[in-house]
């Protein structure tokens, strides 16, 4: 039972509630109560006959088929014994009157016949039972027999109705019901009928919800019935309950327990065909399975949570009037059914003896169902409730007035050492309730942070409550992403916070969490990276505000590098770029290198540690068939050399030579066979047409890749065969521009249909996979979010339309890009990639939405045109 705080009082007797009106100050009162519950709580055991029939407008029965439904009547009164008889006996009709004066006046006189009927039926037995409660709606109609010795024992009797049949309103559909309390339990009959015809199962699902939702019995104030938690004291109830609590109408599952009977009409699921022979083996089991109810509680569209005897009867309707004989036109299902709900948390439960139908009664199309069951009920010596309650209360009074809530930590300072981008970094603070009550915390805010915490940090559980002398471990977290890293890259900010951890009504304690954040490339603004000369790791703050105000920016240093190695040992040797993941621990050590401004150590890098001209032949033993390719002047190519070269002036500044970590500057470049016909005639080659070549050659280019893979280390490289990003299987057809060459590029594109047969290394991968991460983790992407709008729009445009979109784009952001551009064309150009590959992967390095943009299925797709757009603009940008 959840409770809130209010301000109400308790008895006299009892201290003030708003020393115990917290939810968790609730929890250990009910957990004291709990532990002494045999003191005040005695449990019994009530025996109840349930029955349903829906009698189908017939007049009552004779006596004696009404006895033999109810089965506790005995043939000899004379031996008649009071304990063998229910002490409960509840029955439920249906249809009882289905003339039309009775839906418009709903003035049924049914009622009276059958409740005559029914007591005659009884015979001397009559006598050891009164009637305590009845209720009718047109045709539905329950009545609630106490045996004489136990009806005193019955208090808090209601009943109520609920109509949702014509219109979601009139009484032919619906359900009667009422409520009571046994010794102090309370209990809740139902007895509905719902929507008839087999195709009907979703509306019967509704209208058993909406009966749950409006069926409401008088105030609580007008019935006596007993609490739903006997261990909840009147004071501590009406707490719980929240202001008002005694004016609120009481519901269906307001109840220990629930008994739901009728005809609820669910049927077979599908047409079972001929089934007599199946009902006549009495081999239900089959048929059980087609059940809708059954289906419907196993799936929780209805009655879930609730429970069911056995079926071991058959079907109960639907029969010849007055024969025992199915009626041929309509498929037998068992309609008429008892079920039970228990409440959760409950001690008790309920135990069904019976259940079963009476064929021999043949005076409607429905046989009749009755169930025997034993329900745990339980009485509550109040008194003796009140008494324990207040003795928690005093003891849980002295506690409060004599401790104060006290708590040890094992430290006031959490340091995390060394802290790198995008490296979650975990430290245990340990935290122990020292004194003698139990104490809640929490870390609180403070006027400067409006959070408990900084961005970078999470703590786990920000919030608790510890028993005295129990222990608990506070884990803190602290991970730098793009979102909290440019302070700290900047070092503006220091990662140093002081943490206020607070008891309810007890101290605040101080808990100090710092660490040594290792400023880096990544996560660091683009503004700053243009204009850094120096390795970011030695950079202070002062140094970082004066390059800022140089006013002179080039092509960060990081991304030449990365660039430059993928040029020089990916492009110049026929390896392939972009498909593939590369190996977390070397992945390290490139971006430590970076942050350094280290050169990028190629015999620590590569997969394999030789010198070029044997690592070249190396790489072709299995492919003999490999061959040479020219530049421009017929002579061996020099990718690195050419590339930079092509983009002018756009590295200077940035501190090295494209050609000073080369070993292969007079190397010839190795590409598959089969290339050297398509670079025989340049001017008519483009790779933008050969999508469909890329496809059909998809299966053998994995299964190389593969086999290329197949030295790499596994154990931190996710898998020698793990793709990048999943290779692109389909080209986009209808697109006017994607025959376009690439505008003022000397070169064909990328021959794409040779690209995944190029072995690929895992350093490599490693370096490629370095520089998207480079690119993504920019707080502000390189084209910024507020262009991403008008550039994917333009994606779905044209090339001129690609073009307008990055008119805004500011100087150094353009000059990255340009930069970024030409080295793709060239690894396109010379294999080592295709341009759809580069526009899959990089439009979300480059491209990145608004938060308050909503989310468009097309976004992705426009993107990478608007980057095929690009690549496809040499000289125009």
């Amino acid at each position: 039972m959840q409770i809130e705080p209010t301000a109400q009082e308790l008895p006299d007797k009892s201290p003030p509630t708003e020393r115990v009106s917290t939810p968790t100050k609730e929890a250990w009162i009910l957990h004291s109560l709990k532990k002494r519950r045999a003191e005040f709580i005695h449990n019994y055991t009530l025996n109840a006959f349930i029955g349903t029939w829906n009698v189908n407008g017939q007049e009552p029965a004779d006596a004696k088929a009404l006895s033999r439904w109810l089965g506790f009547v005995p043939e000899d009164t004379n031996n008649m014994s009071l304990e063998r008889l229910p002490e409960l006996v509840v029955l439920g009709f249906q249809e009882l009157d289905v003339r039309a004066e009775a839906f418009v006046y709903n003035n049924s006189v049914k009622d009276t016949e059958w409740t005559e009927a029914i007591e005659r039926s009884m015979g001397d037995t009559r006598y050891s039972f009164c009637k305590i409660a009845s209720k009718q709606l047109i045709g539905m109609f329950v009545m609630v027999y106490a045996r004489l010795d136990v009806a005193e024992l019955v208090s808090g009797v209601q009943a109520a109705s609920v109509g949702c049949g014509i219109m979601g309103m009139v009484g032919n559909k619906g359900a009667v019901a009422v409520r009571l309390a046994f010794r102090d339990t309370p209990l809740c009959f139902v007895c509905s009928h719902l929507a008839h015809d087999a195709t009907q199962v979703d509306k019967r699902n509704a209208q058993f919800h909406d009966i749950c939702k409006r069926m409401v019995f008088g105030s609580a104030a007008d019935a006596d019935a007993s609490a739903v938690d006997p261990l909840v004291p009147k004071a501590l109830e009406l707490i719980g309950a929240g202001h008002g609590a005694a004016s609120r109408q009481p519901t269906i599952f307001d109840h220990s327990y629930v008994l739901w009977f009728g005809d609820l009409n669910y049927r077979l699921a599908l047409d079972s065909g001929a089934i007599g022979d199946t009902i006549a083996q009495g081999e239900y089991a089959s048929l059980l399975g087609l059940d809708q109810l059954r289906i419907a509680m196993l799936n929780r569209q209805a009655f879930a949570t609730f429970e069911e005897a056995d079926i071991a009867f058959a079907p109960t309707y639907k029969y010849v009037l007055g024969t025992t004989e199915y009626d041929a036109k309509r498929r037998p299902a068992w309609c008429d059914r008892v079920l039970w709900w228990t409440r959760p948390g409950c001690d008790g439960g309920i135990t069904c003896t019976e259940y079963a139908s009476v064929d021999s009664i043949a005076t409607s199309d429905h046989k009749p169902v009755r169930a025997l069951l034993d329900v745990d009920v339980w009485s509550v010596d109040t008194e003796r409730r009140q008494s324990i309650y207040l003795d928690v209360l005093r003891e849980l009074d002295r506690y409060e007035n004599e401790c104060i809530p006290t708590a040890a930590l094992e430290s006031a300072v959490v340091d995390f050492g060394d802290v790198h981008f995008g490296r979650p970094a975990r430290q245990k603070l340990g935290l122990t309730n020292s004194g003698q009550v139990p104490i809640e915390f929490s870390f609180a805010t403070t006027p400067s942070r409006a959070r408990h915490a900084p961005e970078w940090l999470r703590i786990t559980p920000s919030s608790g409550m510890l028993l005295p002398g129990v222990s608990a471990e506070l884990e803190f977290t602290v991970m730098v992403d793009e979102r909290t890293s440019a302070a700290l890259n900047s070092r503006i900010m220091d990662m140093s916070d002081i943490l206020v951890l607070h008891l309810e009504r007890g101290r605040d304690y101080f808990v100090q969490v710092q660490g040594s954040y290792k400023p880096s490339v990544y996560g660091m603004s683009l503004d700053i990276l243009v204009h850094c000369k120096e390795p970011v790791r030695e950079m202070s703050r002062h140094d970082f505000e004066r390059c800022l105000c140089s006013g002179q920016f080039s092509v960060p240093k990081c991304i030449w590098s990365l660039t430059d190695f993928l040029s020089q040992y990916a492009v110049n040797r026929g390896y392939s770029l972009f498909y593939w993941a590369g190996n977390r621990a070397l992945a390290r050590k490139v971006k430590e290198s970076l942050d350094t401004a280290a050169p990028l150590d190629p015999d620590t890098i590569l997969q394999f540690h030789l010198p070029s001209e044997e690592h070249m032949a190396r790489t072709v033993v299995d492919d003999p068939d490999r061959i040479r390719v020219q530049d421009h002047n017929g002579q061996p190519g020099n990718g690195s050399r050419r590339l930079f070269g092509s983009v002018g002036g756009v590295i200077d500044g940035v501190g090295g030579d494209s050609g000073s970590q080369s070993g292969l500057s007079d190397q010839n470049t190795l590409v598959p066979s089969g290339m050297h016909s398509m670079l025989g005639d340049r001017s008519a080659v483009d790779a933008f047409e050969r999508l469909s070549l890329e496809q059909s050659s998809q299966p053998q280019r994995r299964a190389n890749a593969a086999v290329s893979a197949s030295d790499s280390d596994s154990s931190e490289y996710g898998g020698p065969d793990e793709p990048l990003v999943a290779p692109l299987t389909a080209a986009r057809d209808g697109n006017s521009s994607s025959n376009e060459r690439l505008a003022g590029s000397p070169l064909p594109e990328a021959i794409a249909n040779a690209t995944l047969a190029a072995p690929h290394d895992v350093g490599v991968d490693t370096v490629a996979s370095c520089l998207i991460d480079l690119l993504r983790s920019l707080p502000e992407p390189l084209v910024p979010m507020e262009l991403y709008s008008a550039c994917v729009e333009a994606g779905g445009i044209s090339r001129a339309a690609a073009l307008e979109a990055l008119e805004d784009l500011a100087p150094e952001n353009l000059n990255v890009l340009i930069y970024l551009l030409a080295f793709l064309r060239d690894a396109i150009e010379k294999g080592a990639t295709s341009a759809q590959r580069v526009a899959q992967v990089f439009s979300k390095a480059l491209l990145r939405p608004p938060l308050e943009r909503a989310i468009d299925e097309s976004d992705g797709e426009r993107a990478e045109l608007f980057l095929l757009y690009l690549l496809r603009s040499h000289g125009q940008i």
